[in-house]
C-alpha cells in the first residue's frame, strides 16, 4: 500500500504519531501542522481553531477525500455513517460539481457543529450544500426511516463498521451511482465471503475480494486505492464506478445484512 499523503503532503515527513496513537483533539496550538495558503491548509487551521476533532480523523477524512474525489464528485453525494460529516464537508468545500451532500447517521455528534464552524471560516459557500438526515442502515442497504435519495447519487462511507460497509454498498448499487468505501472491523465469521478465501487469504482480504466481485458483477469498474497506513492499518479503499452512466437500480443481488 502507498504511504504518500496526497492532500496533506507535509505529514509524510511529520506524521504526529502521538496524536494518532492517543486520538488527541486538535487545538489552536496545532495550527502549525497546516502551513500555506491553499484551501486544504486553511481548512486544517480552521479545524484546529475550533478544536473540531482528532488529528487522526482529520488526516483520515482529508486523504480519503483526495483519493476518491474524482470518482464520486457529482450533483448529489451521500455520506453514510457520516459521524461528524468531515468527508461530506470536504466534498462540499472543494468540489463545484457537488451541489448537495446528504449526511446520514443514527445521530449527529457534538463535533459536527465544530466542523461546520470551521467550514464557515474558509468556505461559506459549502454549508448550504449540506443536510443531515437521521436514519439507520439496515439489512439490504435500506434506510430507516426512509430518506429520499436520487438515482445515480454517489455513496461514500468511511469506516462504516463491519456489515455497515456491505449495507452501504447495497444502497449504492440500488441507486446505481459511484461508490467509495473505507472498510473496517470486518466480521470474518458472519460475512458470506467463501470460507476457503478467508482461510487462504485471511479474512480482511477475502471479504474485500468478495465485495469487489459483487461490484464487478453489478456492472461496476472497481479500483483498489489506499490511504497511508500511518493513519490507520485498515487503509484499503474500494472504489466502484458504473461502466454505464447509471447502473439499473437494484442491480446485484443484496447480501442479507
Amino acid at each position: 500500500m502507498s504511504e504518500s499523503f496526497r492532500l496533506l503532503p507535509q505529514f509524510a515527513q511529520d506524521a504526529p504519531a502521538r496524536f494518532l496513537e492517543r486520538r488527541l483533539r486538535v487545538r489552536p496550538k496545532h495550527e502549525w501542522h497546516f502551513p500555506g495558503e491553499d484551501l486544504a491548509a486553511k481548512f486544517g487551521r480552521a479545524l484546529c481553531a475550533e478544536s473540531a476533532t482528532s488529528i487522526k480523523e482529520i488526516l483520515e477524512a482529508f486523504e480519503f477525500f483526495q483519493v476518491v474525489r474524482k470518482f464520486v464528485a457529482g450533483p448529489h453525494v451521500v455520506d453514510l455513517c457520516s459521524g461528524h460529516g468531515l468527508v461530506g464537508a470536504l466534498l462540499a468545500l472543494f468540489e463545484r460539481r457537488v451541489e448537495k451532500v446528504t449526511l446520514i447517521d443514527r445521530a449527529q455528534p457534538e463535533s459536527a457543529g465544530r466542523i461546520l464552524a470551521a467550514l464557515d471560516r474558509v468556505g461559506p459557500w459549502a454549508r448550504p450544500k449540506l443536510r443531515f438526515q437521521q436514519a439507520r442502515l439496515v439489512r439490504g442497504g435500506v434506510l430507516r426511516p426512509a430518506v429520499s435519495l436520487p438515482e445515480g447519487a454517489s455513496i461514500v462511507a468511511v469506516h462504516a463498521c463491519g456489515a455497515l460497509t456491505d449495507r452501504a454498498i447495497a444502497l449504492g448499487l440500488e441507486l446505481g451511482g459511484p461508490i467509495a468505501v473505507l472498510p473496517c472491523c470486518r466480521q470474518h465469521r458472519d460475512h458470506p465471503a467463501p470460507e476457503v478465501l478467508k482461510r487462504e487469504l485471511g479474512g480482511d482480504l477475502a471479504i474485500d475480494v468478495h465485495r469487489t466481485y459483487r461490484l464487478h458483477e453489478a456492472g461496476y469498474q472497481v479500483r483498489w486505492k489506499s490511504i497511508p497506513s500511518t493513519i490507520t492499518p485498515m487503509n484499503r479503499v474500494l472504489v466502484g464506478v458504473p461502466r454505464s452512466p447509471v447502473c439499473a437500480p437494484g442491480s446485484g443481488a443484496p447480501f442479507p445484512y
